[in-house]
């Protein structure tokens, strides 16, 4: 990966030390997944991680939980949020067709290469009204400041007591797909929303809130 990159950079046009890169062709092989844990942020802790996530801000008094709330209403990656421009926002729904890595920057495609439209409900619509438009992204903030963040300012909670887990920002979208599924959303539309397969989403998000009541039959 280190090797792609510095033939990429020499490659340039205002670098020039190469004609062409040599490995821009070649791909990493992925190592074999493990399956993720689904963790689910409780609806009573969800304001708790706002609200921890909103106050005393130390990184260029950028607002957090607007980020953390985007993820939670739309079950987007980090990268895809971090890469929503103004410009795909169309009829209340946006355009989700790039990813930001943390190591190569803007890519053209998703994590699946696959575009989705994901619709923008009333919260998704009251936080854009908060945003800034002096950027033509609309959270033109770095992602790397952002998990570092989350996991900083959430760790005390934990350590309290007042958060059952030490949540990782990719629970977020973890949430954001168990509700639709308990909000009674057919599990192919929920995938069409979350750039997954069915497949994916009955194995690994179907049954995994937990706060479900065992009926009195």
């Amino acid at each position: 990966m280190y090797t792609k990159t510095m033939f990429r950079w020499a490659a340039q046009e205002d670098v020039a030390y190469l004609d062409k890169n040599p490995l821009a062709s070649f791909k990493m092989p992925k190592a074999p997944q493990k399956d993720e844990d689904i963790i689910v942020i409780p609806q009573n802790e969800v304001a708790l991680v706002l609200a921890a996530l909103a106050a005393k801000r130390t990184y260029k008094n950028v607002n957090w939980s607007w980020y953390t709330e985007f993820m939670i209403q739309t079950a987007m990656r980090t990268g895809e949020v971090r890469a929503l421009r103004w410009a795909d926002i169309k009829e209340n729904k946006i355009l989700v067709h790039q990813n930001w890595t943390l190591t190569h920057g803007l890519k053209d495609s998703t994590k699946t290469n696959k575009k989705r439209w994901v619709p923008l409900n009333n919260k998704c619509q009251e936080l854009l009204t908060k945003l800034e438009r002096d950027s033509v992204y609309l959270f033109p903030w770095d992602r790397i400041a952002f998990q570092s963040y989350f996991r900083k300012k959430l760790k005390p909670l934990h350590d309290a007591g007042i958060i059952s887990h030490l949540y990782r920002p990719y629970d977020c979208r973890h949430t954001a797909i168990s509700r639709w599924i308990e909000a009674g959303i057919p599990v192919p539309q929920v995938a069409n929303w979350a750039g997954n397969t069915s497949e994916i989403i009955f194995k690994h998000y179907c049954n995994t809130t937990q706060e479900y009541k065992m009926p009195v039959l």
